[in-house]
């Protein structure tokens, strides 16, 4: 590879994913900015130096079961059974053991922690516990959720407490189409009409932000500016979107109608304002396995060294895109120790039998944060050029330690 530094190009431009000129310009709202590694220099100048860090942010399903059944969920899917090889509905983290895990991440300098995960976190009985602890412990705490159980109150007062954002499944503009898509019984639609603005406002984190995630499928597309309306109205900070993907389609469920989706999109993305944010994502993203293209300038997993993800088996994973397949699976925090998997040999040994993210993963969600650390390790962009710009461009990094 060569090490020839590039010429200088603004941050903004180098790390933000691209679509095909025809389609819709991309639009990342703040919280998921790429460029966001570059707001913790220590641990960068670390990084390319080749000097050993320890991952700051943590993803984290604590259960495979789900109260819906969305149609578009990889989990669900056929399209996924040979990926998710190791997904289970019976699996979960025991409360204890979580709060446990809790303290041994904050302990070796973990910041923050994202619940998500192929189930639903807020139904596990112990997801109060778990936050209050973990919040306790000086994380950070971050959710993606359904939104089943955001109106209740206990829950709402524990988010209210603890959490630095909530991220909803949206999916639809209609209540008709959701309950469709998404089979809840729980009257859920009804509730995004008022819960956003009612947990923002109670919300103590000063930076505390909850917006919403629209999957884009051939079911929902021509609700999109039905939603984006919603969420604006419903006082969200922001609304997400993104393709339907499965790892061995790609996004070709969608391609047949991508002029529609792109157009919808701009619409929706005239919404935008001082304090709404609509998100529009990368639409082509192709196949993550079972294809011979790779698509993105690196060749190995380098984000995975400051973000890293436990799956609700207990296990240790580079990344939540691949959890619960069993070549990513490294090894059971729970049974083992965190510290113990992540620098006992356990990583190590699973990174030298998988040395390159083209063998496995050929594209990748995270493929824009994974290009920059490449190209900052390897000499391609220059080092203190980039932070400097970084201070420039983005003054104050918003939710800075969900890398």
């Amino acid at each position: 590879m060569s090490t020839t530094p590039m010429p200088f190009i603004p941050l903004h431009d180098l790390a933000r994913p691209r679509n095909p000129e025809e389609l819709s310009t991309v639009a990342l709202d703040q919280a998921h900015a790429p460029t966001k590694v570059l707001a913790h220099e220590e641990m960068v100048r670390k990084f390319a130096a080749g000097e050993e860090i320890r991952p700051i942010h943590m993803r984290i399903g604590i259960m495979g079961a789900c109260n819906m059944r969305c149609n578009f969920c990889n989990f669900h899917s056929p399209n996924e059974e040979n990926f998710y090889d190791l997904f289970s509905f019976k699996d979960a983290i025991q409360t204890a053991s979580a709060i446990k895990l809790m303290g041994e991440f904050a302990a070796t300098g973990g910041r923050a922690v994202t619940f998500c995960g192929s189930g639903e976190c807020t139904i596990h009985p112990g997801y109060k516990d778990i936050c209050y602890a973990a919040h306790e412990q000086g994380l950070r705490v971050g959710l993606i959720t359904n939104g089943s159980r955001l109106s209740r109150a206990d829950l709402a007062e524990c988010i209210a407490k603890t959490h630095t954002w909530v991220r909803i499944g949206l999916n639809a503009g209609t209540e008709e189409t959701f309950n469709e898509i998404t089979r809840d019984r729980d009257g859920t639609f009804a509730t995004f009409r008022d819960t956003p603005g009612k947990l923002r406002e109670a919300a103590v984190d000063p930076d505390f932000r909850i917006g919403f995630n629209f999957v884009i499928t051939l079911q929902n597309y021509r609700e999109i500016d039905r939603a984006a309306r919603l969420a604006l109205e419903s006082g969200a900070h922001y609304v997400r979107f993104e393709p339907e993907f499965y790892s061995g389609m790609g996004h070709e469920t969608i391609e047949d109608v991508m002029a529609e989706v792109s157009a919808a999109l701009d619409a929706a993305a005239a919404l935008s304002n001082d304090s709404f944010e609509v998100s529009v994502p990368k639409l082509d993203r192709g196949p993550m396995d079972q294809v011979e293209n790779v698509e993105g300038d690196f060749e190995r997993c380098h984000y995975s060294r400051f973000v890293t993800a436990v799956g609700a088996d207990g296990h240790l994973y580079p990344c939540p895109q691949v959890h619960l397949n069993s070549r990513y699976r490294i090894g059971n925090v729970l049974e083992e120790g965190y510290q113990q998997v992540l620098e006992g040999g356990k990583r190590a040994e699973w990174e030298e039998q998988n040395p390159r993210r083209t063998d496995l993963c050929k594209s990748c969600f995270y493929r824009p944060q994974n290009e920059l650390l490449e190209w900052l390790k390897h000499g391609r962009i220059q080092l203190d050029e980039a932070l400097d710009s970084y201070r420039v461009e983005v003054p104050a990094t918003l939710h800075a330690d969900f890398v």
